[in-house]
């Protein structure tokens, strides 16, 4: 799956905790007797200056009864102590007792080195302070070279990962009817190869999926439009600007304005008893090109890609799709303003043409994402809508286009819609309202009643996060695995 969130600047508070908490479990004891040695999680990051910073103790109830914490700097001087907190339940039947360590006090730009006191502690756990940016720019920067290993066509980077070209036949691909799919097996094809529908259509380039070689506009929509984000925000980034156009030039193909046509996925996932998918051959993806298939082959679909459609040409489209994709162009728009005018503004008509396909009265659970929809569900799609319309607002006001206000206005409508009516979850490829959510609140100007439901909508989605990626705030007595 493509994941990209790099806040910005003005962002990273609210999200260090939910988004940036990788941690890690560091035995802090030596045990022995009859129980496991006491461990300390902290932010395997570091932690922002200036904001709240929490570690946790994890041992047995007598363990850390009396238990308190020391901070020893670079020089191994006393930075910091104190009692632990009060016991927040169990972890499991190892760690029946979860105690929170404030490092709030810790402060200071530099390494420390954090160890308990009184619970039999030897160990010490490392972790860094420092300012947001000394912190998130490498990760960001970590994450534009995983793309960039990720490209797929002409444009792969051989000099940073020895991959040559692969899958140029994309170049000349053939537009295909869904194929029926079986309910097990992950969506394993049932019946004869899918049947031929249009083409040929550029579709090369981009970046490969997860673990695969399959091309999605789902999730390719959801991290292009990331990553411009953070150029608009955050422009330092070295080669996050260029790894950005590279997914947008394959979105961009994705897309034909002619025909009002979103295409969805490049690639068969599974295939059947007659014709192998991608997901039934392990190999180099330059090894697809070298095939010498004919139609009928078992092998035909691996080296002459189908391509699926979103929507029929001139149809409604899906508004999950609609609204992503339109999101990423108008994001393309605002960031090329400055510099390329005119070329922003026809990103800007090109996610003003596609919002407008979006079709915003959708049967129950007829979203579009891939083919088959279980490698990516989704159930929500006003949030889509209102990231679109959102940047869509934006994009007008950096090039002093007279729609700004109607799509601001629009924007804080499907903003009270998906407040009233979806109940999402953290961000994510099917979640994308802390991203609408943040640039409505920023760039719309929200009356009072909205702006204080999307706050507390990002604030409930911070908490979810805690929950599920870290100890947070949730009353660990619940996690007894």
């Amino acid at each position: 799956m493509n994941h990209f969130f790099s806040p910005s600047a003005r962002t990273v508070p609210a999200v260090t905790a939910a988004v940036l908490a990788a941690c890690c479990l560091t035995a802090c004891s030596g045990g022995g007797g009859d129980h496991a040695p006491a461990a300390v999680r902290v932010n395997q990051v570091g932690y922002v200056s200036g904001e709240k910073k929490f570690a946790y103790a994890m041992g047995d109830g007598k363990q850390l009864a009396d238990a308190e914490f020391e901070v020893l700097d670079e020089r191994g001087n006393r930075a910091g102590h104190g009692r632990l907190g009060p016991s927040l339940g169990g972890w499991n039947s190892t760690y029946t007792a979860v105690r929170a360590i404030d490092l709030s006090a810790v402060d200071r730009t530099g390494t420390y080195r954090l160890r308990l006191v009184g619970a039999d502690a030897g160990a010490e756990t490392r972790f860094r302070v420092a300012p947001a940016r000394r912190l998130l720019d490498p990760l960001r920067a970590d994450t534009v070279r995983f793309f960039g290993t990720q490209r797929d066509g002409e444009d792969v980077l051989a000099d940073a990962t020895g991959r040559v070209p692969s899958h140029l036949t994309d170049e000349r691909a053939r537009v295909y009817e869904p194929p029926r799919t079986g309910s097990e097996a992950g969506g394993t094809t049932a019946g004869p190869e899918p049947s031929e529908a249009a083409g040929p259509v550029d579709v090369s380039g981009g970046w490969f999926d997860a673990g695969d070689f399959l091309k999605f506009t789902h999730t390719t929509s959801y991290v292009v439009a990331q990553m411009l984000s953070t150029v608009r925000d955050t422009p330092s980034v070295p080669g996050l600007r260029e790894e950005a156009r590279h997914g947008l030039r394959w979105l961009d193909r994705m897309w034909d304005g002619a025909t009002g046509t979103l295409y969805a996925q490049v690639g068969l996932g599974s295939g059947g008893e007659e014709i192998r998918g991608d997901h039934d051959v392990w190999r180099l993806p330059e090894e697809d090109d070298r095939l010498t298939v004919a139609p009928g082959d078992a092998d035909y679909l691996i080296k002459y890609r189908p391509v699926f459609r979103a929507n029929e040409p001139g149809e409604p489209i899906s508004p999950n799709l609609a609204g992503r994709v339109s999101a990423a162009f108008a994001l393309a728009a605002q960031t090329e303003a400055a510099e390329h005018p005119a070329e922003a503004r026809a990103w800007l008509d090109k996610a003003a043409a596609v919002y407008a396909r979006a079709d915003t009265s959708p049967d129950r659970g007829a979203l579009v994402t891939t083919t088959p929809a279980d490698y990516y569900q989704e159930r929500t799609w006003r949030d889509d809508m209102e990231w679109a319309a959102v940047e869509l607002s934006r994009g007008a006001d950096a090039l002093g286009d007279a729609r700004r206000s109607r799509w601001s206005e629009e924007a804080a409508a499907w903003a009270r819609a998906a407040l009233r009516e979806e109940r999402g979850g953290t961000l994510g490829p099917a979640d994308v309202g802390a991203l609408a959510h943040a640039d409505v609140l920023t760039s719309a100007d929200p009356d009072a009643g909205l702006a204080a439901a999307l706050k507390a909508e990002l604030r409930r989605q911070v908490e979810t996060g805690e929950e599920t990626r870290g100890l947070g705030s949730l009353p660990v007595g619940r996690r007894t695995r």
